[in-house]
């Protein structure tokens, strides 16, 4: 069966179910993140600034954990979970959310200089953190930023990038210009 035939087949199936159903599908199968990005988006102001604080300390446990730091692929994706709870803030809290997104990057490449989020493959060279995710959701928040916010925002994320090392964040530079 083609991809095509068979993604139709399960809209099909999809928009035969009630409202209910759909939500049933959604809770049950849904992952984690996508449920606390909803909460954080309907959260109140200090509800807000708790959820800010919690996934701030779980980034920053993440760059202290050495099994993380020694395993990119895994480093990314604990840190995509966290970012995608920040990710229903962005409209409540978008300068702690800039500032953090730019301490990532500060971190990231500090935990470079440090020798971490490497990894060894002698027949490929040396492979290390590179996240088009990542770099897709800093550019995405950067995006969604208030006109009056984003300029100034833009040229400090610019600042930061450009004092980089690394070329780890290479591909938001490119989206920004």
């Amino acid at each position: 069966m083609s991809k095509s035939n068979a993604k139709k087949k399960t809209q099909n199936y999809l928009e035969s179910l009630t409202k209910e159903e759909l939500i049933d599908l959604i809770l049950k199968f849904a992952p984690q993140s996508f449920l606390d990005n909803i909460n954080s988006q309907f959260a109140s102001q200090g509800e807000a600034i708790v959820l800010f604080k919690e996934a701030s300390e779980a980034i920053n446990t993440i760059f202290f954990d050495e099994s993380l730091l020694y395993n990119p692929s895994e480093f990314e994706r604990e840190l995509l979970k966290q970012l995608e709870t920040v990710r229903g803030l962005w409209d409540k809290l978008p300068s702690q959310v800039g500032d953090l997104i730019i301490k990532i990057i500060e971190d990231v490449e500090q935990a470079f200089e440090d020798g971490y989020l490497y990894v060894e493959n002698y027949d490929k060279g040396d492979n290390y953190f590179e996240s088009e995710d990542v770099n897709d959701y800093i550019f995405r928040f950067t995006s969604s930023l208030p006109k009056d916010m984003q300029s100034n925002y833009s040229k400090k994320l610019k600042k930061v990038l450009n004092n980089s090392g690394y070329s780890t964040f290479s591909s938001i530079e490119k989206k920004l210009s």
